[in-house]
């Protein structure tokens, strides 16, 4: 932009200034001519004013064109002090030094999470793997059965929507839809859909009371079934006992876990003894419960003894 234009633009800018300078002048020059005071002191009383207005628009203008070259020539990638130190200059230095600091914080975020997600990735493809390889080696050795092959597509189903939930879960604008309802009624279609592993590992399962929630049934759900389906994998013997009393407690008889591993369990891609030892934990699931719970208010909290059982409770906060 030429100088020229920027004087115009500052002309522009400064005209409310100009235009109320110009009306006062012409007030005073109206009231001095009405009192016939001698053109001398007229024109001091009126040129004076008009001078110092002209030479202290001018350093304006000489500090506005150069305020506008400086920032032209700044590059973003490497912002210096403001040079303005009036407060509203300074007001607006921090403003760009709080942006700095939030745009820094919000790209940390989005590594944070790209790597999270390049690891569930890298993580979740290997899982898939473990049913897509099972069902084919039925298939190669003609072994193929109903019970088995719904095992395995459970598995992939669970895993797949593992996946999808917590995509949608890192979503900021993830919409929850709250509603009364018993939580015992989405237990028990938990419960008919891992029917067929219960059946085949000769597991008993029980549930009694009830649980009146105001909370999302569909994220509960997902929720509620990564805590099934952890204790029909790590239970041989035994069973699983369902009970509600405003709250929600899972007990099973399975293998237990270490006191070591219980305070990381909820932790990104953590697995623990159990898993690492039976090849068969993402280390998402629990992570994928706790985030979920917490988006819903509620509180779950495991306690565990090795080879007794694991007990899982969720409640209100």
């Amino acid at each position: 932009m030429t100088y020229l234009r920027l004087i115009a633009r500052f002309c522009q800018e400064k005209s409310s200034e100009i235009a109320l300078f110009l009306l006062t002048e012409g007030m005073i020059a109206l009231v001095l001519f009405l009192q016939e005071i001698d053109l001398t002191a007229f024109k001091v009383a009126f040129l004076l004013p008009t001078l110092i207005f002209m030479i202290y628009q001018s350093f304006a203008c000489y500090r506005f064109i150069q305020l506008h070259q400086f920032l032209t020539r700044t590059s973003v990638e490497n912002l210096p002090r403001f040079p303005d130190s009036t407060l509203i200059g300074e007001d607006y230095q921090r403003l760009i030094t709080d942006l700095e600091q939030w745009s820094q914080e919000k790209y940390q975020e989005l590594l944070k999470f790209d790597k999270d997600l390049l690891d569930l990735t890298k993580l979740w493809t290997h899982q898939m793997k473990v049913p897509l390889a099972a069902l084919d080696l039925m298939a190669q050795t003609n072994q193929l059965t109903q019970s088995g092959v719904q095992n395995q597509l459970l598995e992939l189903d669970n895993y797949l929507n593992i996946l999808l939930s917590y995509l949608r879960l890192q979503n900021t604008s993830t919409d929850f839809r709250f509603e009364t309802f018993d939580v015992a009624d989405i237990t028990r279609d938990m419960i008919k859909k891992y029917a067929n592993q219960f059946i085949m590992k000769n597991l008993s399962v029980s549930i009694s009371g009830s649980w009146q929630l105001t909370s999302d049934r569909k994220w509960l759900s997902v929720a509620i079934e990564q805590l099934i389906n952890n204790a029909v994998k790590y239970t041989k013997t035994g069973g699983v006992t369902i009970q509600f009393d405003d709250n929600m407690t899972i007990k099973d008889t399975g293998i237990g876990i270490l006191p070591e591993d219980l305070p990381r369990l909820f932790e990104h891609g953590f697995t623990g003894y159990n898993g690492r030892n039976n090849q068969k934990s993402t280390g998402l699931g629990l992570y994928l419960t706790k985030g979920i719970m917490d988006k819903l208010e509620l509180t779950v909290s495991i306690t565990s003894q090795v080879e007794k059982g694991t007990e899982v409770r969720i409640e209100k906060n």
